[in-house]
């Protein structure tokens, strides 16, 4: 029964953490579509984990909104926890 449990605190926090992700991803391109031309914004996917690192602090000081920023690096915080108490309920086998 414990394993059942945890393993479906385990999936929610898993879906929780990915559905933060990828929508921290389509708002990081989206700011990255705002700025830059067209062909700048596709070629930008190859360099994915640097757009997806900078777009944030862009959009918090240049345009002043900081939600791309609490939701790329603290969304995720509360998917961590779900698997967290996952863990515990598990316990040691």
């Amino acid at each position: 029964m414990k394993n059942t449990i945890s393993m479906i605190f385990f999936i929610a926090g898993g879906l929780a953490v990915a559905a933060a992700s990828f929508f921290g991803v389509y708002l990081s391109f989206s700011v990255v579509f705002d700025v830059f031309p067209a062909w700048f914004a596709y070629l930008s996917l190859i360099f994915f984990p640097m757009v997806y690192g900078i777009a944030p602090f862009y959009s918090g000081f240049a345009l002043g909104d900081w939600n791309l920023f609490l939701i790329n690096y603290l969304g995720v915080l509360p998917g961590a926890l779900i698997i967290w108490i996952g863990t515990i309920i598990k316990g040691e086998e």
